[in-house]
């Protein structure tokens, strides 16, 4: 039994156990099966690659102790199942959310911004702190890194309790389009969280398709609404205000409606300061 003691001591988790309680070699003797099975379930753990990789039983779980006079086997989430938990659990908290989900993790803290970045942090840290209650339209090349750094705030507003909605404005206003009619109580939920956040990101704006329903009766509704109850609006896109007033002039049938545009327009002139962000397309780098 001495032989089988000593390859339960080399495993790193079970001999700081074994030192913190102070086990006698006849304590781990008497409970020598079950100290083996969490050996043995550990093991597999060993050099893994990450969760989709996972030769567990029950993916992203291990067994573990824990003790209080008495030592009691339990389950454990391993840290790269911890890791999807925390990413599920923020996902939830949001009023509505299209960041993609290995972004999650990413917040103010820890993003990594560059030199022509810098000036744009610092506005969105002040939002952050509460220190500015005016909102941001940001817009710039492909690729600069206006999405980046405003999902890390919206994660940290999230993480600090705030009623965020972040929606990829495209993608956002085809699914309305699609369930309108077929199912009208969704979609009519999708807008009104979009009236209702506290802070809500509208990403990639002027990448939609026009259409008078779209930029008439929801978008200038949703800007309108914010508008009269002040809350806090951000902007990205590719197009200068200049450029979205054209955009959102025509809509799909060509047809010209420049007042209509310059609603819309003057409802994000007040709710947004312009910034403009240059650099590199970070995206076409990291590729190189």
């Amino acid at each position: 039994m001495t032989k089988e003691i000593g390859t339960i001591k080399e495993d790193l988790y079970l001999r700081e156990l074994i030192e913190r309680y102070g086990f006698s070699d006849g304590y781990l003797s008497d409970h020598y099966n079950s100290f083996l099975r969490v050996l043995e379930s550990r093991k597999i753990c060993r050099n893994c690659r990450g969760l989709e990789y996972c030769a567990q039983p029950s993916k992203g779980q291990r067994l573990a102790f824990t003790y209080d006079d008495i030592l009691m086997e339990e389950v454990e989430y391993c840290p790269y199942a911890r890791k999807v938990e925390e990413k599920t659990d923020l996902k939830s908290r949001y009023l509505y959310c299209d960041i993609p989900t290995q972004l999650l993790d990413l917040d103010m803290n820890n993003v990594r911004y560059t030199q022509k970045q810098e000036k744009l942090y610092a506005l969105l840290a002040a939002i952050l702190l509460k220190k500015s209650r005016k909102g941001l339209y940001i817009y710039g090349d492909l690729g600069v890194g206006k999405t980046y750094l405003c999902i890390a705030l919206a994660n940290s507003l999230v993480r600090n309790g705030e009623k965020v909605a972040f929606v990829k404005v495209a993608d956002f206003f085809y699914d309305i389009r699609n369930n309108v009619y077929n199912n009208p109580d969704l979609a009519q939920k999708s807008i009104s969280a979009l009236k209702r956040a506290d802070y809500l990101f509208l990403d990639d704006i002027g990448s939609e398709s026009v259409s008078e329903f779209i930029r008439d009766d929801v978008l200038l509704g949703i800007l309108e609404y914010r508008l009269e109850n002040d809350l806090l609006t951000v902007f990205t896109s590719n197009l200068s205000k200049e450029e979205l007033l054209k955009h959102y002039q025509y809509d799909r049938k060509e047809k010209s409606n420049l007042m209509k545009a310059r609603r819309l327009l003057e409802r994000i002139d007040i709710l947004a300061d312009d910034f403009v962000l240059t650099g590199d397309n970070m995206r076409r780098r990291t590729q190189v």
